[in-house]
């Protein structure tokens, strides 16, 4: 395929030939999407995904939970608006105090929830969902295998026939 596309530049693309190559890249970046998506790949992650660093040397602490803040969303369907509900959470480090913001999680002003700071940066955290898990559950549960989706098999299907039709256009 390659030498095809290779002695057509040579001869000089006309504008079929660049759509053809435009088809085949294309066709190759859907073939690596799909192949994505059947591994797992998420495209829209839940709402409890987090940001957790590889390398965790994070330092555990407790925070406070200082203060509920909201926030009006417009509704994209013209209906009434969204109330997004955030808290304002508070810790110390080293004399010195961070206020940060977390996602509303059936928190309660006064509670106190688990944090990791990063020593290096005590203002970059992440909330340490992990020990909280522990602390409700103790029983180990066992964690569905994530599965493809068979929107991938479309998407590599759908790959090869945009190939096929490039490679045609290109010769």
């Amino acid at each position: 395929m390659l030498t095809m596309l290779a002695k057509s530049a040579s001869d000089g693309l006309g504008a079929q030939g660049i759509i053809g190559m435009v088809l085949v890249c294309t066709g190759m970046g859907l073939i690596y999407f799909g192949i994505k998506i059947m591994q797992g790949y998420e495209l829209f992650p839940k709402e409890n995904s987090q940001n957790i660093p590889k390398e965790d040397n994070y330092v555990p602490i407790k925070a406070k939970v200082l203060q509920k803040k909201r926030q009006k969303l417009p509704a994209l369907d013209g209906g009434e608006p969204r109330i997004f509900v955030q808290w304002k959470i508070g810790y110390e480090v080293n004399g010195e105090k961070y206020d940060q913001i977390v996602d509303d999680s059936g928190l309660k002003k006064g509670d106190f929830i688990d944090i990791k700071y990063d020593p290096e940066d005590p203002s970059r955290f992440y909330v340490d969902s992990a020990s909280e898990a522990e602390a409700q559950d103790d029983e180990e549960e066992s964690v569905p295998e994530k599965e493809g989706h068979p929107f991938g098999y479309a998407a590599l299907g759908l790959g090869l026939i945009i190939i096929a039709l490039g490679v045609i256009l290109v010769i």
